[in-house]
């Protein structure tokens, strides 16, 4: 039996180094692996063969600018590009590249096409030459118009405030004394309040994606957790990845947001009246939150796809054309 490359991922390891690793169908044989600076395998140049046996290889990071890497069976077959998705700034650590995901139908989300991050206020001065080699063409700032006051964006955003109640409505002052299942619960219900409040909101960051000059572009908000996660998840899903894979990406904050930089929200959040247990609950990205925001998607507006082009105001035609310029069917 042949063998074939499922899967590949890279991480960056704390001394800098990257470790490749990558499942296998099939026969357990040897792998080709080859590298370059883009996701395009034209420009990769061949580095190793793994012997059979092995499913992982580490090797050095790259001075400066990302490496891409690409698996494929020794001898031939079709290979899997990959990269570490999160983008090694120095001064924020939620920037990551949602492509490299496989879709249900067998396509690849494309790599370097859309990010989403946490706050690029915190980009520092050291960062902004790697931000540049991205290309980002366009930056939607999801942050309410205090939070961009307090920490202006560094580069040019449009604004497209994502809100999980209505604009007019008065918050609802929370109980002192919740425990911290009751703050996981608050974030489940701020995420199914922002599919029925911030619709046309994500409607646009969509329809920007899909239009000529829109990629590539990043959104963020303060924390790249939540509001950013709700978009991330709402555009992984109008794409087709898997639902599991769209919850391993919602997960993916709590690996890479540090604790430290949660400590300015955990206070606005005990301010706010709630116990520290619960503010606690509401810092964490638990795999069940977003699931069941997702599944109210399908219960309450019949999936994604009638959820996109009725409250949320996309064209049918813009959804396609955001799924053929963000898909790659050879990958």
């Amino acid at each position: 039996m042949d063998t074939t490359v499922v899967s590949a991922r890279m991480d960056t390891e704390a001394d800098g180094s990257l470790v490749v690793s990558w499942e296998l169908a099939g026969e357990a044989g040897p792998v080709d692996l080859a590298v370059g600076p883009s996701p395009d395998r034209r420009h990769h140049r061949y580095l190793t063969t793994v012997p059979a046996g092995r499913t992982s290889w580490r090797l050095a990071g790259p001075e400066g600018g990302r490496l891409f890497v690409s698996v494929s069976p020794c001898g031939g077959g079709p290979a899997v590009v990959t990269t570490d998705r999160r983008i090694a700034f120095r001064g924020i650590t939620n920037f990551r590249d949602l492509g490299g995901y496989r879709t249900a139908l067998g396509a690849v989300v494309r790599w370097g096409l859309v990010f989403r991050a946490d706050g690029l206020h915190g980009l520092l001065p050291e960062d902004l030459s790697l931000y540049e080699q991205l290309g980002v063409r366009r930056v939607y700032d999801l942050r309410g118009d205090p939070e961009r006051a307090e920490n202006p964006d560094p580069v040019e955003s449009r604004h497209l405030i994502i809100l999980s109640r209505p604009a007019d409505e008065a918050r609802p002052a929370p109980l002192a004394g919740l425990a911290g299942a009751d703050g996981e619960r608050l974030l489940a219900d701020t995420y199914k309040g922002m599919l029925d409040h911030a619709a046309i909101q994500i409607g646009r960051l969509l329809t920007g994606l899909s239009e000529d000059g829109g990629l590539p572009a990043a959104f963020h908000c303060h924390a790249g957790k939540d509001r950013t996660g709700m978009v991330a998840a709402v555009l992984l899903e109008a794409l087709g990845v898997d639902r599991s894979v769209v919850l391993d990406d919602y997960e993916l904050t709590a690996r890479y947001r540090l604790r430290s930089q949660q400590d300015s929200t955990y206070g606005r959040l005990l301010q706010a009246g709630l116990s520290p247990e619960a503010a606690a609950g509401v810092l964490t990205a638990p795999r069940w939150v977003m699931e069941e925001a997702l599944d109210y998607l399908d219960t309450g507006y019949a999936g994604v796809e009638e959820y996109l082009t009725g409250p949320a105001g996309m064209r049918k035609e813009d959804l396609e054309t955001l799924r053929s310029r963000l898909l790659d069917w050879n990958g």
